[in-house]
Parts: C-alpha cells; structure tokens; sequence
C-alpha cells in the first residue's frame, strides 16, 4: 500500500509542477452579452451555493470588463492586483482562487502559498470543474462524485448517497492531493495516520 501510494502521489506531484502564473483562459460566460449571468452561472453549476454563484457571478463581469478594456486575455495576478483581492479572506478567498485557476490561469500552488485554503479551494474547484464545458454525461458524473463538507469540527468527504468515508484515503480530483479520513469520517490534520504517513495542518500527506 505505501509503495503504490508513494507512486501514485509522486506521479500527481509532477503532473500539478506548472508555472507560478499561467496564460489567462476565459470567463465562463461573456457578462458583456447583456444577458442574465447569475442565472447563467447557476444553470452551468449547479453544485455552487448561493453565496458561491454570486461571487462566481461578480469575478465573471471583472473578468470579462478587464479582458474588454485591455482588449487582451488577463492574467488572474491583474485581477486581484485590479480589484485588490486577498485569498487569505475566509468568506471568499478560497471561491476566488477556485475561479482563478479554473478560468483565470492561475497555478493552484502559487493560490496556496498566498494563504488560501486548499480543502476549501479544492471543493469549489471540483464544483466548476463539474460544470464547465462538461457534457451532459460529464455532469451526471459529477454530480455522482464524493463531495467536500465542512461544519464546526472540521472537514469530511461525504458521497451522493449520504455516506461518509471512514478510515481511507482520499485522492482529490482537482489537486492529485491525499487527504485521510479519520475514525469519525473527519479528515485528519497535523498527525500521523494509521497506517503511518504524516499529514500537515492543512490535512495533506506529506511526503
């Protein structure tokens, strides 16, 4: 197990070695087509709470007046340089980030070394993933998948059934990152893990 774990993981390290900032990519809708882009963004995804497609939804129009403005794709650094955004927020850094490296370009481990969250940013991240461009197969399939959920005493992978994992591993489909379920469903931190592996504060193994 700890052979074929320490691979897997090795291989979804080198796979997530991009650079610090990418090439912008492209809102997920044109907010400058005078339609209704709250609406547009709920309908692409589903699986985002209000208050998420309303930032989705306000990040889409800075995105899309940035890009009109300069006439030139945008880097997701311009954005929060533009707007003066903090990852660090609580309330909206981690929805931020999500956006910015789904349709912005930017490198899920620069996000982190700016403080966000990686639990949280991941679980959105997996939200847009499961909505953008996806076909109608792509989104029965994600609306199938494990989800993150999080209440006072911390985070758990809970499935579409309503279970939660117990004692095992979860590999997050957005990072490649290991994560352990405890005893309790509640995902470990700063620790060692049954079967010996350590995992830092923010709940990923550390190789």
């Amino acid at each position: 197990m700890k052979k074929v774990l320490k691979k897997i993981t090795a291989l979804a390290a080198a796979l997530m070695m991009v650079p610090v900032m990418t090439v912008s990519a492209a809102p997920p809708v044109n907010a400058l087509n005078g339609g209704d882009v709250y609406e547009e963004i709920t309908n692409m995804f589903p699986d985002l709470t209000e208050d998420e497609s309303k930032m989705i939804t306000e990040l889409t129009y800075i995105h899309s007046d940035l890009e009109s403005s300069s006439r030139r794709a945008v880097s997701f650094e311009e954005m929060m340089d533009a707007y003066g955004f903090d990852l660090r927020d609580d309330y909206y850094g981690h929805i931020i980030a999500a956006y910015g490296v789904v349709f912005a370009g930017a490198s899920r481990d620069w996000c982190i070394s700016m403080g966000v969250d990686p639990a949280k940013m991941d679980a959105v991240i997996a939200k847009l993933n499961g909505g953008a461009g996806a076909s109608a197969a792509g989104q029965s399939q994600s609306a199938s998948a494990p989800v993150w959920k999080q209440d006072g005493n911390g985070w758990w992978i809970e499935n579409p059934d309503g279970s939660y994992l117990i004692n095992q591993w979860y590999q997050s489909p957005a990072s490649g990152l290991w994560y352990y379920m405890g005893s309790d469903g509640y995902m470990l931190t700063n620790t060692t893990t049954p079967d010996g592996f350590a995992v830092n504060a923010d709940g990923v193994w550390v190789q």
